[in-house]
């Protein structure tokens, strides 16, 4: 979500072709999920992380071959970081505005991601409650409740597709006989942050997009951090397994995603969460 992805990082172009990754022949499918994932990350944080997992897999290199990481994905994951490196990503001259913007961008989405599921837990506990009522109002309100908890069950990875599900959420809140229920279990306030992070979503967004590159520059941005994500993930994936299988838990240290997940309120997902899916594959 850290978003160093513009004009001032474009020195070198992107070549199209990096040795044993081609990303021209990424078939369309994979290469639009790619991207999607990639728009998740900043360039600086999958730079890091790159770097760190192609280090720790000169040491484990055999382990991680026998559990699903092999010599090619290494390689793969080589390319896509040296690709970052030719954009100029990294370097001092690519930091400066886009650096502040980023971090606005950042802290807005997490701001956001905060009062979403504050705001589902307080829905979730008054459908509980309309559960138990009787009346017509009740149940109809109810079936509301159910509906938007379902349409908002996994939370939209862009700024104003995020600020949608919040309106959608605070739009039930403040229903009448919702709001009823929810005004002694943290309604209101509800209210109140969700509009808060809806507005700060919106301005960090637009100032976002103005300090951005051409569309063609930053696709190409994403689709490497896409790249770098499914591979470092699949090598902890294998690093993980490889400890369980090999008795070395030395393995798990060595893979862990701290720097691909430090620009996140939290930090990295839960260890489950990163060995089977990954956030944002679900």
């Amino acid at each position: 979500m850290e978003r160093q992805k513009c004009s001032k990082v474009q020195e070198h172009p992107v070549s199209y072709v990096l040795m044993a990754l081609d990303l021209d022949k990424i078939p369309q499918p994979l290469r639009g999920k790619l991207i999607k994932l990639g728009e998740q990350f900043g360039s600086q944080d999958t730079l890091d992380q790159a770097n760190q997992t192609l280090a720790a897999h000169k040491k484990h290199a055999e382990a991680l071959k026998g559990s699903g990481f092999a010599a090619k994905h290494a390689k793969e994951l080589e390319d896509a970081r040296d690709g970052l490196v030719n954009a100029g990503v990294g370097r001092e001259t690519a930091k400066g505005k886009k650096k502040a913007t980023g971090k606005a961008y950042v802290d807005a989405m997490n701001q956001a991601l905060a009062a979403r599921l504050n705001a589902r837990a307080v829905l979730a506990g008054v459908q509980e409650d309309l559960e138990g009522s009787t009346g017509a109002a009740a149940a109809a309100a109810e079936r509301a409740v159910v509906a938007a908890l379902s349409q908002t069950r996994v939370a939209a990875d862009k700024a104003e597709p995020l600020a949608q599900q919040l309106v959608q959420i605070r739009d039930l809140l403040q229903d009448k006989v919702v709001a009823a229920e929810a005004a002694e279990q943290g309604g209101p306030e509800a209210i109140a942050a969700l509009e808060g992070a809806i507005a700060a979503l919106r301005k960090a967004d637009q100032e976002d997009v103005g300090g951005r590159g051409t569309p063609v520059e930053t696709e190409t941005l994403d689709l490497l951090d896409g790249v770098i994500v499914q591979r470092v993930r699949r090598a902890r994936r294998a690093a993980v397994a490889a400890a369980k299988r090999l008795g070395n838990p030395a393995l798990v240290e060595a893979f862990k995603l701290v720097k691909l997940y430090r620009s996140r309120a939290g930090g990295a997902p839960g260890e489950e969460t990163e060995e089977e899916v990954g956030e944002g594959e679900k």
